[in-house]
C-alpha cells in the first residue's frame, strides 16, 4: 500500500487511498470468519485484517505497530458482510490517532475500542436480520419452486438473489465508513451523536432480535383437557388469547435471565441440557408434543 505522508511525516488519507482501502476491505473482510474462537470470536482475524493498514500508519515492525496489533486482538463479533463499516471507522481513527500524536496532542486509545464494542452488537443485529431473515428467505422463496421441480435454475437463482445484494451491501458498508471517516467519529464523540447513533442501532437491533424470536422460536403446548359437558380446556388457545407467541417469549426471556445471572463458564451447555430434559419431560406429560 503506497504511503502518502504530510510534511511532518504523518500518513494522510487521500481520496485515492480511501478508494484503495474500500476495495481492500471488500476482499479482506471476506476472511473474517477464517479463524474464530470461543474467547475472541473474530478478534484474531480482526487483528490480521488490520495488518496492512497499521503498517501503513505506524510502519512495519515498529513499537506502535505492535501496540496497535495488541489493541485489536480483543473480542470482536459481528455479521461479516457489515464488518467493513466498523473496519473503515477504526482505520480512520488510527490515522487520526497517528496525526494527533505527531502534533504532540493526546488521543484516547480507548475510544477506538469503544467504537468497535458499541457498533459490533447493533451491526450484528441488523446484519443478521437483513441477511439471514430477509435476503435468505427471499432467495429461498424465489428458488424453491424451481428446485422442487429439479430445475438447475433453483440453486443458481438462490446464489444470485442471496449473494448479489449481499456483496453490494458488503462494499457499501466500507464505502460509507470511509466517507464518514475521522470527521464523523471526532464530531460524533464530541457532540454525543455517537451515543445517540449507538442507542438507535441498539434499539433497532433489539427490534430485529424480537422479530427473529417470534419467527424462529416455535414452542406450542398440546395440552387439551376434557372438562365434561362438552367443555374442552385448550391451554394453547388460552395462551394465544392472552398474547400470541407468549410461550416462545417466556422461554426466550427465561433463557436470557439465566444466562445473564449465571456465573458458570458452561452456562450455555447447562442451559441446552436443561432445555432438552425439559422438552422430554413436558412431552411425556403431554404438555408439549
Amino acid at each position: 500500500m503506497t504511503n502518502a505522508v504530510t510534511a511532518q511525516g504523518t500518513p494522510e488519507l487521500t481520496p485515492a487511498k480511501k478508494t484503495k482501502i474500500i476495495w481492500s476491505l471488500f476482499w479482506r473482510t471476506m476472511f473474517l470468519m477464517f479463524c474464530t474462537s470461543y474467547t475472541k470470536q473474530q478478534g484474531t482475524t480482526f487483528a490480521y485484517m488490520m495488518i496492512p493498514y497499521l503498517e501503513d500508519i505506524y510502519g512495519k515492525e515498529t513499537d506502535e505497530f505492535y501496540e496497535a496489533m495488541q489493541r485489536h486482538q480483543n473480542f470482536f463479533n459481528t455479521t461479516p458482510q457489515y464488518a467493513s463499516f466498523i473496519f473503515a471507522l477504526v482505520i480512520s481513527m488510527e490515522y487520526e490517532r497517528k496525526a494527533a500524536l505527531d502534533r504532540g496532542e493526546e488521543f484516547d486509545d480507548n475510544s477506538i475500542e469503544a467504537i468497535k464494542v458499541s457498533l459490533m452488537g447493533p451491526m450484528a443485529g441488523i446484519g443478521d436480520a437483513i441477511t439471514l431473515s430477509c435476503l435468505r428467505i427471499i432467495a429461498i422463496g424465489v428458488s424453491v419452486g424451481f428446485a422442487a421441480q429439479g430445475s438447475w435454475l433453483g440453486p443458481i437463482l438462490f446464489a444470485l438473489v442471496y449473494n448479489i445484494p449481499d456483496l453490494i451491501i458488503h462494499y457499501l458498508c466500507g464505502s460509507l465508513g470511509m466517507k464518514l471517516g475521522t470527521g464523523f467519529v471526532t464530531e460524533a464523540l464530541a457532540s454525543g451523536k455517537m451515543q445517540a447513533l449507538t442507542k438507535g442501532f441498539t434499539v433497532l437491533g433489539m427490534m430485529m432480535t424480537g422479530a427473529m424470536v417470534a419467527q424462529f422460536v416455535s414452542v406450542k403446548t398440546t395440552l387439551v383437557v376434557d372438562m365434561g359437558n362438552g367443555n374442552v380446556f385448550n391451554l394453547q388457545s388460552v395462551l394465544d388469547s392472552i398474547l400470541p407467541g407468549l410461550f416462545p417469549l417466556l422461554l426466550t426471556l427465561g433463557c436470557f435471565w439465566y444466562l445473564s445471572r449465571s456465573k458458570s463458564k458452561n452456562s450455555a451447555i447447562i442451559l441446552l441440557g436443561v432445555l432438552i430434559v425439559l422438552a422430554i419431560v413436558l412431552t411425556l406429560l403431554g404438555v408439549t408434543g
